[in-house]
């Protein structure tokens, strides 16, 4: 039951924990509006080991399909509704187009689920607008490994281009943003390219995923008071285990540009996210070959999932807001998003 779940463990660590701390945060219905899912025979070749230990990738598995992530779902999630944003997954050795293709078949199948296709910087629009409405798509995910530089060499301009931004702003889309760089969303190209794209594609909703890779708060400290005044663009919180953070995104952004969401299958592991120096960390329970771990008397830890929900919890109180202040943020905020979406692809005949 999911990369790991054990019975024994829950009864003794996490179930504990959801009880009393994650089931009476979050509603009824969640809307996780950042997550991961891919076959094995999505991958035109098995990544690489160098890959592996990739910290931006995360590695955990070669197969994650949508029925697996909708099963981890529910055992992190007893007795939730839990609707995902479903995204494939860009490794280098992904095969793009068969991984949208089993997005674009989960989306048919459940109502539960919407899809964002990863796209490559030679994509035309023509391309584009043509699988968007064949696959219900309700946006695109641009990303640094489909471009052929040094991570910290890629600009934003590099990954997501006007063919993209020209269909996201025709048809409204969600535009899932990754951003790269070793400065994250302080760097200054990153934040000079948001403020010329987001008057110039002003119905492209874009998203800042991981609030611009805020592992750390120095960077939304740097980074937010830069882009907090662009009407079209929003946070998501994926993988954020930091409470302050939060509670400076709480105070610096409204409460309805901000989408919870957990990068699964990632979130399901057992650690947290750890900040030394200004640098983050994955102290993990399991042995991954991307984290720091004792091989001797495992650290215990809970899913890193309840870690980034009590960082919003808390990350949120110190900002002044209730329980009852963040219910949008866990299913309002982005069902409102992709709904606008829906609306407009059905206008166009999708």
């Amino acid at each position: 039951m999911g990369p790991e779940f054990d019975q024994a463990y829950w009864d003794r660590v996490d179930g504990p924990i959801f009880e009393g701390e994650i089931k009476p945060l979050i509603p009824d219905t969640v809307l996780d509006f950042h997550t991961h899912a891919w076959r094995e025979s999505d991958l035109a070749s098995l990544p690489t080991e160098e890959m592996k230990k990739n910290p931006s990738l995360v590695w955990t598995t070669n197969h994650f399909p949508v029925s697996e992530l909708q099963q981890t779902a529910k055992w992190l999630f007893p007795g939730k509704r839990y609707q995902v944003l479903a995204i494939g997954m860009p490794y280098a050795e992904m095969d793009v187009g068969r991984n949208n293709q089993h997005i674009a078949e989960a989306v048919r199948n459940s109502p539960d689920v919407a899809g964002l296709m990863m796209v490559k910087p030679s994509d035309t629009a023509d391309q584009l607008r043509r699988q968007v409405l064949e696959g219900r798509f309700v946006g695109f995910k641009p990303y640094f490994t489909f471009v052929p530089k040094a991570q910290n060499d890629v600009l934003l301009d590099d990954m997501l281009t006007h063919e993209h931004l020209k269909v996201a702003d025709e048809f409204g889309l969600i535009v899932m943003i990754h951003v790269p760089r070793k400065l994250r969303l302080t760097d200054p190209q990153n934040i000079a390219t948001l403020r010329r794209i987001s008057p110039r594609y002003p119905r492209a909703k874009l998203i800042v995923a991981h609030v611009g890779r805020s592992y750390c708060e120095w960077v939304a400290f740097q980074a937010l008071a830069q882009v907090e005044d662009m009407p079209n663009l929003f946070l998501d919180t994926s993988f954020i285990q930091n409470s302050v953070t939060f509670e400076y995104l709480f105070e610096h952004v409204d409460v309805s540009r901000i989408m919870y969401g957990t990068d699964l299958p990632d979130a399901a592991i057992h650690g947290q996210v750890a900040c030394v120096n200004g640098v983050n960390l994955f102290v993990t329970r399991n042995p991954h070959p991307w984290s720091l771990y004792r091989t001797e008397n495992p650290i215990e830890c809970t899913y890193m999932v309840y870690e980034e929900l009590r960082a919003i919890r808390d990350g949120g109180q110190r900002a002044g807001l209730s329980v009852k202040d963040l219910q949008p943020v866990f299913h309002a905020n982005a069902r409102r998003l992709i709904d606008d979406v829906y609306a407009n692809l059905l206008k166009a005949g999708a």
